[in-house]
């Protein structure tokens, strides 16, 4: 069936392509050795659905496909997997309906072991959310998915299935308003993301097991254009506390409040009605008991909508994986510790050619949020994507819009 051709795997866990869906997958070589790998695109069966994609990428170097383009038979595709003779790689799974819109999550190196948390869910007239899944072992899954109120629903997976569906299909296709959240029990070995949209709007997150006590959202938009909506969610059945700690743009900390949540509880909200002073740039929460959360912007006119997960993105070097050319592009990032730090930027084309480099100084707990072209003293006309590192942790995200102003997707710094 083409598995375990070389010893690492990225995992492109949802595919859409078709007449109405279109999917663009990534991946980028992180490291300085050449990479031989091979893209092996599997049906909803487990079972090649397309002949294999081969790739060498050089040192840096990127490559960008579009599914329905490179690949027989796209639509018969459910998900891909990456495989590769080395672990640095990384890359993103993109979604569209083209001038609608779109979302991108992050490719998935580590299998769960554990449960896996559906952190948001919207279930109503105007907002849908679904879910796909992918069985990565050879035996037979029995999962049990249990939501907030209570209720739980069982769900089988055979060896290597992927699985799609819509949160109210488990329901007799009627909507259900009173679920916010749920944990997939047994998972181990299942990974996936889940999509929550409406007509015009559209935004996504991977599952994960992964929790955390400290949660990172490294920028508040808050204007007559944009909004900021966060998510806390306790997943365990004790009760947590919750301290949030705003900051200025410069790092000056701003008077933190405190929050408590009962077991399976969310903190959820718009920045403007959440409490947070008025000059507040971004933030983190402290939490007595470990708890998992994202981040959503969206536009005021209902347009756009984009989102990245908040936990465990903090890291000394990471990658901005796409610099949009046909739309724009804006990064941020965040100094989260005390002590002043420079960030070192490098800009790469797809060839793994470096275009330009550029050095930004941070006090401690300091942001910087910029277009990519307005940070580098050089033009870096030609440049797909951008590294960064520093001797501090950072905490960053990038935002990628088109040019009409009808698509706009997330991602957290790789």
């Amino acid at each position: 069936d083409g598995r375990d051709l070389y010893c690492y795997k990225l995992n492109y866990p949802h595919v859409a392509s078709n007449k109405t869906w279109e999917t663009e997958i990534c991946a980028i070589n992180t490291g300085s050795k050449s990479i031989d790998g091979v893209f092996l695109a599997y049906g909803n069966d487990g079972n090649l659905a397309s002949d294999p994609i081969e790739v060498t990428l050089g040192s840096h170097a990127r490559t960008e496909i579009t599914v329905g383009d490179e690949f027989a038979d796209p639509s018969d595709i459910g998900y891909i997997v990456f495989e590769s003779d080395s672990e640095n790689v990384i890359g993103y799974t993109k979604f569209f309906i083209e001038g609608k819109y779109r979302v991108a999550v992050p490719t998935i190196s580590e299998i769960t072991s554990g449960d896996l948390y559906l952190t948001h869910i919207a279930s109503n007239n105007k907002w849908w959310t679904g879910v796909s899944l992918v069985n990565t072992t050879a035996a037979t899954k029995s999962l049990t998915m249990t939501f907030n109120n209570g209720s739980s629903k069982k769900i089988t997976m055979a060896s290597y299935e992927h699985k799609v569906f819509y949160i109210k299909s488990l329901f007799n296709n009627k909507p259900q308003p009173q679920l916010a959240s749920a944990v997939i029990g047994n998972a181990d070995g299942i990974i996936g993301l889940e999509l929550f949209g409406s007509t015009s709007k559209l935004s996504g997150i991977l599952l994960k097991n992964d929790t955390t006590s400290e949660m990172y959202y490294p920028h508040i938009a808050n204007n007559a254009r944009w909004w900021t909506g966060i998510v806390a969610y306790n997943p365990s059945d004790s009760a947590t506390t919750l301290i949030i700690n705003p900051y200025t743009a410069g790092g000056q900390a701003l008077t933190s409040t405190t929050v408590n949540l009962t077991g399976n509880e969310k903190y959820v909200g718009n920045t403007t009605t959440l409490g947070l002073p008025a000059n507040s740039e971004w933030f983190m929460i402290n939490s007595t008991h470990p708890i998992t959360g994202f981040e959503l912007f969206g536009t005021n006119d209902s347009k756009l909508l984009a989102g990245y997960t908040g936990v465990n993105t903090s890291s000394k070097e990471g990658i901005f994986s796409k610099i949009d050319n046909e739309g724009w592009t804006g990064i941020a990032f965040v100094n989260i510790g005390s002590s002043s730090t420079t960030v070192n930027l490098t800009a790469y084309n797809d060839s793994g050619n470096m275009i330009d480099t550029e050095s930004v100084a941070m006090t401690g707990y300091a942001k910087m949020v910029d277009n990519p072209e307005d940070i580098f003293d050089k033009s870096i006309t030609g440049a797909t994507y951008i590294a960064y590192s520093s001797d501090q942790e950072l905490v960053g995200f990038q935002l990628n819009g088109s040019s009409d102003g009808m698509m706009l997707d997330g991602l957290p710094g790789l």
